[in-house]
């Protein structure tokens, strides 16, 4: 599938390049656009699926639904939760979701020690040719939130806290995650560029689940800052990242 200009902020369109690009696939999850077959197909695979708007940004209108023992659903969305059953599960859906372009996609599991959604958010730039990572780090999600960005109740978190706090990395196990993360956000991102020569920035929400593998959520073309890093405690990477903006070419 080619991206065309009027597909730039489609999620579902850069997640299909990156599933055709061998070194970046194992890393995406399934996602495809929603409708009632692949619902139903993709929550009986995996039992839990986030629905999102294809051009959505700050994970405004993000739903959570998880298929329960006794074949009810369990749906999240802002601070509410509902039970449905499997006859009214796709009615409710069709309700929150209409008039709208989502897309479904399988969920990962990425939860800290105490069960805390968690993601990361890693940012790129062309400097001098090369793609490097300006900055990475964590966001926090509240306890019982299904999503981790700022304005939403999530807390932007530094790596060092992230890994030693919430995960319990030894030294080692922290150093070696955070080469993989990097490795695996520039080489997504030297992909997607090819498509969008003169950008110059992109940001990777990346993700860990409870086995130590990184997902890639999706590549932001219009990658903002201040609402992660600028809310970091140190603001060393925020102002690295701004120095890094100056000379991106």
């Amino acid at each position: 599938m080619s991206i065309k200009k009027h597909h730039v902020k489609s999620k579902l369109a850069v997640a299909y390049q990156l599933i055709h690009t061998p070194q970046v696939s194992p890393h995406i999850p399934a996602k495809e656009l929603l409708y009632k077959e692949p619902f139903q197909r993709m929550i009986k695979k995996y039992g839990k699926v986030y629905l999102k708007p294809d051009r959505g940004r700050k994970s405004r209108g993000v739903i959570r639904v998880e298929k329960l023992k006794d074949d009810r659903y369990k749906i999240r969305y802002g601070s509410r939760q509902e039970y449905v059953n499997q006859k009214g599960v796709w009615k409710r859906i069709d309700e929150l979701t209409k008039d709208r372009r989502y897309i479904i996609q399988q969920a990962i599991n990425s939860v800290t020690r105490d069960r805390r959604h968690f993601d990361l958010r890693c940012h790129v730039l062309r400097i001098r040719g090369e793609w490097r990572v300006g900055g990475i780090c964590g966001r926090v999600g509240e306890r019982g939130s299904v999503v981790t960005t700022s304005h939403l109740g999530g807390t932007p978190t530094s790596l060092e806290k992230l890994f030693n706090r919430h995960l319990k990395y030894s030294k080692k196990e922290k150093e070696k995650m955070i080469h993989r993360l990097e490795k695996c956000a520039t080489q997504a991102v030297n992909h997607v560029s090819r498509m969008y020569p003169n950008l110059k920035e992109f940001a990777v929400d990346m993700a860990i689940d409870t086995k130590g593998k990184i997902w890639i959520y999706e590549v932001n073309l219009e990658p903002l800052i201040k609402g992660n890093f600028g809310l970091l405690p140190n603001k060393s990477l925020y102002r690295k990242i701004k120095r890094m903006r100056k000379i991106a070419r």
